[in-house]
């Protein structure tokens, strides 16, 4: 890891710090992001509601909108169609929670992701017909095929297909109600998280019926936990609806996130985006991955003491079943890797298993991607069918390359950097022929040293409640909005504790000038010099505030270290 500084002229940070009336710790913060203008530093500073976008720039929002509003008062039933992880079940209970406020008979389901896979289906639309369902709305995701939505205009059901992912509509396709910014034109934010298209859409519901929107912004954490999850960029509305949610968390009206936050002891701490994609995403997720979604969305609606402890004891079993399949899959891939020829000058992974849980091994790609810095494709294979997660690397574009290669695969989906694909299993040989020679287009941008970004040079024992309160001001963090990282010289580690998979991750304390800090480490466990406790180091850190037991304190989260040495961080 490489790490760069780049210096802001004094004069500069002065002049604006006085332009845009902030410290000037947060002016250097602000323009080492870019920020210039006036305007742009106010519209970050305060993501508020009122900055939304106004939904009706989606081209079908209207028929939409008058097609939920027809069910309403025809008080007919409508069904909320959700994917199996977090995006799509916060999707799907928020619309169901926005829409039951204002009288809207709904319900959900959510598929299986073991026995059904992904997208709406005539299997599916038989239990909505054979429930009464109407009209059934997709949230991130969209449908099986075209005839599948045929065969709900048979059965008296119309179909609204919500959807984030990159896609390309067939002509025939032209009369679905379609509602996604990647395929608007005039919808000019395009990076919503399926429970963000979600939102728009209640917006646009609420907005015709003139009904109080605080009725639909009492749920935003539902929403603000699918967009975290889905690491979305936290800029424009991605960041007002996250400002938004963590306000609304603090107070939430959902039984089951009360319970959740005491037993990860979040409860009356400043939670952070962190807390949301480590530990609360995590479990939420576990049951998904392991075959039972709908208990996950379930566990939002309960409001049974018994029950929701009983979903949180399931959601604790999965998470440990998940992190135990996760360690085998790890291994058994890093040894598939190592066996390669060369395994030093791979510029991609590519291995298959009948071993592997499909609903696992996209957490262990990331992994794998992390570690081996590679476009990486990991594959469930099951009755002569391949399942694949895939993970990559920035500049190259992984969604695009499975584009590339579409006629070898019964279907694909995802982002930029994180998509699948389903095929079949003999055919993957000639796919990875294809994946190899389209990787080779991008091999420029492989084995590429990575750089960490140093903000400022500042001494841990410096840190101060101004600093912090004015590091808040950035956030929420994520992608395209990074924390603001600090360099500090010569720091002593001690009383370490490892913990996680393969013991990757510790915690301890920084000693500087004769006083100690708490701190914890993910993923750095392998850049310690463990029988050195005299080591000194030069470590890459943010600060964090953390309330325990009424108690406030700072810890430091840090992002690299290197054993301490006399250098220039101008070079």
């Amino acid at each position: 890891m490489h790490w760069e500084y780049k210096t802001v002229s004094e004069n500069l940070i002065e002049t604006k710090a006085s332009q845009w009336n902030v410290s000037k710790f947060l002016a250097t913060l602000l323009l080492k992001k870019g920020f210039l203008e006036k305007d742009e530093v106010d519209n970050f500073l305060n993501p508020s509601i009122n900055k939304f976008r106004n939904p009706f720039d989606f081209e079908m929002m209207d028929s939409v909108v008058e097609k939920i509003v027809s069910a309403k008062n025809n008080e007919e039933k409508l069904f909320i169609y959700g994917d199996y992880d977090v995006d799509g079940i916060t999707a799907a209970i928020f619309l169901v929670l926005a829409f039951r406020e204002i009288g809207i008979d709904i319900d959900y389901y959510i598929p299986n992701r073991m026995d059904e896979g992904y997208g709406l289906d005539k299997k599916t639309i038989d239990y909505i017909h054979k429930n009464s369902g109407k009209l059934v709305i997709t949230v991130d995701t969209g449908v099986n095929s075209y005839e599948d939505v045929e065969y709900a205009r048979t059965l008296g059901i119309e179909v609204i297909v919500t959807d984030h992912h990159k896609s390309v509509k067939d002509e025939e396709e032209d009369n679905i109600l379609f509602i996604n910014p990647k395929l608007s034109d005039n919808y000019k934010f395009k990076f919503l998280a399926g429970a963000g298209v979600a939102l728009k859409v209640a917006q646009g519901v609420y907005s015709y019926l003139n009904e109080d929107f605080s009725k639909l912004y009492q749920f935003m954490d539902v929403i603000m936990i699918g967009t975290v999850a889905d690491v979305v960029p936290m800029f424009d509305e991605n960041r007002i609806i996250i400002s938004r949610g963590l306000e609304t968390l603090k107070n939430t009206k959902i039984k089951g996130l009360v319970y959740l936050m005491k037993y990860l002891k979040l409860y009356n701490k400043d939670i952070s985006t962190t807390d949301i994609s480590y530990f609360v995403s995590p479990l939420i997720n576990s049951l998904g991955r392991l075959g039972n979604s709908k208990l996950g969305a379930d566990f939002f609606m309960k409001t049974d003491d018994f029950e929701i402890y009983n979903i949180i004891e399931e959601m604790k079993k999965a998470n440990k079943q998940r992190r135990e399949l996760e360690r085998m899959i790890f291994d058994e891939a890093n040894k598939m890797i190592q066996q390669k020829n060369d395994p030093n000058n791979l510029k991609y992974i590519f291995v298959a298993s009948e071993r592997w849980h499909p609903g696992v091994i996209g957490v262990v790609a990331s992994r794998l991607s992390v570690k081996y810095n590679l476009p990486v494709a990991m594959i469930s294979l099951k009755d002569g069918i391949a399942k694949a997660s895939c993970r990559s690397i920035p500049g190259v574009n992984i969604f695009n390359i499975l584009k590339l290669i579409e006629n070898k695969l019964i279907r694909f989906g995802g982002h930029d950097l994180a998509a699948g694909f389903i095929a079949d299993e003999k055919n993957l040989p000639e796919i990875e022929l294809l994946f190899q020679r389209e990787i080779q287009v991008h091999e420029h941008n492989i084995n590429q040293p990575k750089f960490l970004e140093i903000d400022l040079e500042l001494s841990v024992d410096k840190i101060n409640k101004n600093h912090i309160n004015d590091i808040k001001k950035l956030g929420p963090f994520g992608l395209e909005n990074k924390h603001p990282y600090f360099l500090d010289r010569g720091v002593k580690i001690i009383d370490t504790k490892f913990f996680g998979i393969e013991n990757r991750h510790f915690n301890g304390f920084l000693l500087k000038n004769g006083k100690s800090y708490p701190l914890v480490a993910f993923d750095l466990s392998s850049k310690l010099h463990k029988n050195n406790k005299d080591m000194l180091y030069d470590i890459i850190y943010y600060p964090e505030k953390i309330i325990n037991k009424g108690e406030e304190f700072y810890q430091f989260r840090l992002k690299d270290l290197k054993s301490h040495k006399i250098w220039d961080i101008n070079t």
